[in-house]
């Protein structure tokens, strides 16, 4: 990885590598280059058909960080506007529902065979339900933990937040699994199993050089992660990744800071 992950490095080119030894682990994923927005939206519109790929996609910078850029498409206009903000390589890949993601923090020393899952995070995605008679904007507002970000969220559905929920109706915050786009960071712990050790301990020796990173995965089920099996990695996290977990509302300073010089 360019400059071992700590920025700048290819998030395609990370996943090139996993995809080429495991690639029934690793999601779908496509670069294509920027030269213009014609030339970048036709070529994207034309990979979604030699593929197959279908609606909902992904879309993020090749090169990024903190969950810039992210966004879920849905339509062929929602490519042309995509690709009109973000005039930079792109992602192109195949949107994986989960519906449950988790970040994992890997390491190994070189000198040992074997290495170890540190930590885990659970990433929930916040929701509001409707009412039948407010709107978006007001069950954001209205919300305790959603109204302390109701300005990152009435920014990405700005088109929206006048719309009335039915009563029951759920409706989603957050599709990346980012701190900073609103997604909330559990304590994963109880996710922690042998078998997934070892799961990902092959994956990650299968990468020359690789000893240090975070694993962000999609999963169908708590018991399937645990047994190392139906998940996808969406994106592998050099060395300046950490153990997110320490973002939990209910970790002390004192542990974070435990954890991060451990």
């Amino acid at each position: 990885m360019y400059m071992g992950g700590v920025i700048g490095e290819s998030k395609f080119e990370t996943l090139a590598d996993l995809s080429r030894a495991h690639p029934e682990a690793v999601a779908e994923t496509h670069l294509v280059r920027f030269d213009s927005v014609e030339q970048q939206t036709c070529q994207i519109l034309r990979l979604r058909n030699e593929n197959d790929l279908l609606y909902p996609l992904v879309l993020k910078p090749d090169v990024g960080q903190r969950g810039y850029g992210f966004k879920v498409i849905h339509s062929d206009e929602d490519i042309q506007s995509y690709v009109a903000c973000f005039t930079r390589d792109v992602l192109v890949q195949k949107y994986v529902p989960g519906p449950l993601e988790a970040g994992i923090f890997y390491y190994r020393f070189p000198s040992e065979h074997e290495g170890r899952i540190f930590a885990i995070t659970e990433k929930v995605f916040p929701v509001v339900t409707g009412d039948g008679r407010h709107t978006l904007e007001e069950l954001i507002r209205a919300d305790s933990r959603a109204s302390l970000l109701a300005g990152t969220y009435l920014h990405r559905f700005a088109s929206e937040k006048a719309r009335v929920l039915a009563a029951g109706e759920s409706f989603r915050l957050v599709e990346a699994g980012n701190h900073c786009q609103g997604a909330i960071f559990l304590d994963g712990g109880r996710l922690l199993s042998v078998t997934l050790q070892k799961r990902i301990d092959e994956i990650s020796q299968s990468i020359p050089g690789f000893f240090v990173g975070r694993f962000d995965v999609r999963y169908s089920s708590e018991e399937a992660l645990r047994e190392g099996r139906d998940f996808q990695i969406i994106e592998l996290n050099g060395a300046s990744s950490e153990a997110t977990n320490i973002d939990a509302p209910r970790i002390s300073p004192w542990n974070a800071y435990r954890a991060l010089f451990r």
